[in-house]
C-alpha cells in the first residue's frame, strides 16, 4: 500500500489520529442478533438486518460486537438505518482473501468492501459484483444527498481511476470540499499545508533528562551523538532501559525509511525533471546508512523491523521510546503530551530535506464498494447516506451533544474530556471508528480550533506531525505528476512481472544492508542492490512510467523536478 502523495489521507490522520489509532487483530464479530425490533426512522424498517462488511485493511479495528442501544454510536446508526453490522477483518493478507472471495463460488460475498488497494479495486469492478454508486442511489435512495452534494473533483478523480463512481472515499479533502466546508481556523490551514503522517517523534520528557535539546538533534551527527549519550546515560524507564530509536515495526521500508529519504532529499525525479525510483537516488543510500549506522550502534535492535502494529504502539505507550520514525499516525502517540519533534533530519551531506504535496484531489485512502448481492440494498443506500451526511459524521465522528462534545458560540464542536477519552478507545466504544468515513474538510470545519485547554491530544498531534514541513529547511513541492496508478503496468505483461521482482528484492536487500556488520560490507551491498536491480529491469519501468509522469506534468502544468540530485 503506498499513502505517500495521498495527503487526503495523510493531512485528515494528522489531526484525527486522536480519533483513530492502528492494530493488528481479527475482527469477527458475533452480532447482537440478526434481526431485533427497533423503534425511530431507520429507513421504513421495522426491524434491524444484519450485513456483512468486509476490510482488508488489519489494523482497523472497530468494535467487536455491534450494539443496538441508542445512547451508543453503532445504536443511533442502527436507529437510523435499521443495520448492524457484522466486521469480517482479516488478522492478515486480507487483499488475498478478497481475492478467493472473488473466484469462490461457495463462500457468501459481503454486502460492504472496504479496501486500499487500487488495483484490488479495479478487480472488483471488473468481476462486475459491486455497484455503480450514482445507479446504487439513484435506484434505492434517489434523493440522497451524493447526488447532489459531493464534490465534483473528488468524483473526477475517481472516475478517471476506477472508470465511475464506484467506491465511496475515506478522507475526503479537496478545494470543493472546502469550499462547502470551510476551515474554522488557521489551525486546520496549516494541516493541509504542512502536516505529515511520516516523521521523527520525540520524547521530551528523556531529551530533558539526557540535557538535550531539540536544536542538539537536528542534525544527522547530533541525533546520532543524542543516541549513544541516551546509551551510555543507561536512563530507565519503570526499571526497563530506554529505547533510544524505534522503527516501524515489520512496515519500516515505507514511512521509516520514506522519511529518511525525503529527510536526505531523494526524490522520484532527477533535475531534468524525468522519473527515477527513489531508490536509485543517491540520497537513498544516505538514508540506509544513517538507519545501518543506529543498528550497528545499538541505537534499535533489530527484531523491531519484524513486529506488528500492536508491538510497536506497547513501546510507545511505555514511555522509554526516546525517539520513533516512521507513521505517527500508526501509534497513538498523542495521548501522551511529552512527544515532540525537531523536524526533519539534516543530512551531512548537506542535501536538502523534501516533502512532497498533492494539491488535487484525492480518491480516498479507503475506498468502500457495495455488493450488488447485498439483501438489503435499500437499507445500504440509507445507510451510505447518513454516513456521509453532516448527521451522521456528527454521530460517529463526535457522539452525541452535551456528552461526547458541546457546540460554542459559532456553532463549532468542541470535545468533552469524555468524548475525547471515548475516540482513544474506539475499538471499544465506536467512537469515531468510523474510519471509511471520515471526511477531512467537515471535520477542519466543524471542530473548534483546538489548544492545550480544549484538545491537548490535536495540539500535540499537530506540533509533531507541522514541525517537518514547517521547518525553514524542508523545501515542499507538489507531487501531483509523480502519484503512479496502481495498475500502470497491466498484471499479465513482463513491466508487471518484472515489478514484482524487484518489489520482492529489494525488501529482502535492505534489510540486509541495514544489517551489515562493518562499511565495507555496507558499501558492497548497496552496490550490489543496484547492480541487481538494474538487471532486475528497474530502468525500463522507471522509463515506462516517466511517460506518464510527462504526460501529467503537461496536463496538471506542474514541472517537478529534483531539488538535490
Amino acid at each position: 500500500m503506498i499513502m505517500k502523495g495521498k495527503w487526503i489521507a495523510t493531512l485528515f490522520l494528522a489531526l484525527v489520529v486522536v480519533l483513530a489509532g492502528c492494530s493488528n487483530g481479527t475482527n469477527e464479530t458475533v452480532n447482537n442478533g440478526g434481526k431485533e425490533a427497533v423503534e425511530g426512522n431507520n429507513g421504513g424498517a421495522s426491524s434491524t438486518s444484519k450485513a456483512v462488511w468486509f476490510s482488508s485493511i488489519d489494523f482497523w479495528n472497530p468494535p467487536t460486537t455491534w450494539s443496538t442501544d441508542p445512547n451508543t454510536v453503532q445504536g443511533a446508526i442502527t436507529e437510523k438505518t435499521g443495520l448492524t453490522f457484522e466486521f469480517n477483518i482479516p488478522a492478515q493478507d486480507g487483499d488475498t482473501k478478497l481475492n478467493l472471495m472473488l473466484v469462490s463460488s461457495g463462500e457468501a460475498f459481503p454486502d460492504v468492501i472496504t479496501i486500499t488497494n487500487d488495483v484490488l479495486g479495479k478487480k472488483l469492478i471488473e468481476s462486475g459484483k459491486v455497484w455503480n454508486l450514482d445507479e446504487f442511489l439513484k435506484q434505492y435512495d434517489p434523493e440522497s444527498h451524493l447526488l447532489t452534494d459531493f464534490p465534483t473533483d473528488v468524483k473526477d478523480t475517481i472516475i478517471e481511476r476506477d472508470g465511475g463512481f464506484y467506491a465511496y472515499p475515506s478522507h475526503i479533502n479537496s478545494e470543493e470540499a472546502r469550499a462547502q466546508y470551510p476551515p474554522s481556523g488557521q489551525f486546520y490551514v496549516d494541516l493541509v499545508d504542512y502536516a505529515s503522517n511520516n516523521t521523527l517523534v520525540v520524547n521530551e520528557n528523556l531529551l530533558k533528562e539526557a540535557g538535550l535539546t531539540l536544536e542538539d538533534i537536528k542534525t544527522e551527527k547530533g541525533l546520532l551523538a543524542a543516541y549513544q549519550k541516551i546509551k551510555d546515560l543507561n536512563l530507565k524507564v519503570g526499571g526497563a532501559p530506554v529505547i533510544p530509536l524505534l522503527v516501524d515495526g515489520k512496515s519500516y521500508q515505507d514511512p521509516t525509511l520514506q522519511f529518511l529519504q525525503d529527510s536526505f532529499g531523494a526524490m522520484a525525479v532527477d533535475k531534468d525533471g524525468n522519473y527515477r525510483d527513489r531508490l536509485l537516488a543517491p540520497e537513498t543510500k544516505l538514508a540506509l546508512e544513517f538507519l545501518y549506522k543506529a543498528n550497528k550502534a545499538g541505537y534499535f535492535e533489530p527484531g523491531q523491523m519484524t513486529v506488528d502494529n500492536a508491538a510497536v504502539k506497547a513501546d510507545m505507550a511505555s514511555g522509554r521510546v526516546f525517539t520513533f520514525i516512521g507513521n505517527s499516525a500508526n501509534t497513538s502517540f498523542q495521548l501522551n503530551d511529552y512527544w515532540t519533534s525537531s523536524g526533519p533530519i539534516l543530512s551531512d551531506a548537506g542535501t536538502k530535506p523534501v516533502l512532497g504535496k498533492s494539491k488535487r484531489a484525492g480518491g480516498g485512502w479507503m475506498k468502500t464498494f457495495i455488493s450488488k448481492s447485498a439483501k438489503e440494498p435499500e437499507k445500504l443506500a440509507k445507510w451510505l447516506s447518513y454516513m456521509s451526511r453532516k448527521e451522521g459524521m456528527l454521530t460517529h465522528i463526535y457522539g452525541f451533544e452535551g456528552v461526547d462534545y458541546t457546540v460554542d458560540g459559532e456553532g463549532h464542536v468542541i470535545k468533552t474530556e469524555k468524548g475525547i477519552k471515548d475516540a482513544a478507545d474506539y475499538m471499544k466504544t465506536g467512537l469515531s471508528a468510523f474510519w471509511p468515513f471520515h471526511h477531512t474538510s467537515f471535520s477542519y470545519s466543524t471542530q473548534q480550533p483546538p489548544n492545550e485547554e480544549t484538545d491537548l491530544q490535536a495540539v500535540t498531534a499537530n506540533r509533531v506531525q507541522s514541525a517537518y514541513g514547517k521547518s525553514p529547511d524542508t523545501v515542499i513541492y507538489d507531487n501531483s505528476p509523480l502519484v503512479l496508478p496502481g495498475d500502470l503496468f497491466p498484471s499479465d505483461s513482463k513491466f508487471a512481472n518484472d515489478e514484482l521482482q524487484v518489489k520482492t528484492y529489494k525488501e529482502a536487500q535492505i534489510a540486509k544492508i541495514i544489517l551489515s556488520k562493518d562499511d565495507a560490507q555496507f558499501n558492497k551491498l548497496y552496490d550490489e542492490m543496484i547492480a541487481q536491480l538494474k538487471k532486475l529491469g528497474i530502468e525500463p519501468l522507471d522509463q515506462e512510467r516517466n511517460k506518464y509522469v510527462q504526460e501529467k506534468k503537461t496536463e496538471y502544468s506542474i514541472d517537478v523536478k529534483g531539488i538535490n540530485s
